[in-house]
């Protein structure tokens, strides 16, 4: 198998993964009355983009999809705007 088509498949096993884990987060927060822990989320995000398997556009496409499908609506400028400002500070390169 060569490189290129490894790669490709670790990329989309990855966006797999992560729709999955954006699905079940996304569906717990709106079920939640508080703020749902989501240090794990973020981790697995940021080392998805620090291992080159997703950029960060491709991240805040994936997380606005999930939102829409777990709460039927876009979401706010607002919530737009804080969500590149937190994926914008996971994906730093210290």
């Amino acid at each position: 198998m060569s490189l290129a088509m490894s790669a490709e498949k670790q990329k989309k096993s990855y966006l797999v993964s992560l729709k999955d884990k954006l699905k079940k987060h996304l569906q717990l927060q709106s079920a939640s009355v508080y703020q749902v822990d989501r240090r794990w989320l973020n981790g697995f995000m940021a080392a998805g983009f620090h291992s080159g398997l997703i950029s960060l556009s491709e991240l805040k496409l994936e997380y606005m999809k999930a939102h829409r499908n777990a709460y039927g609506k876009r979401m706010t400028e607002a919530q737009e705007q804080q969500l590149e400002r937190r994926l914008t500070k996971l994906c730093l390169v210290d």
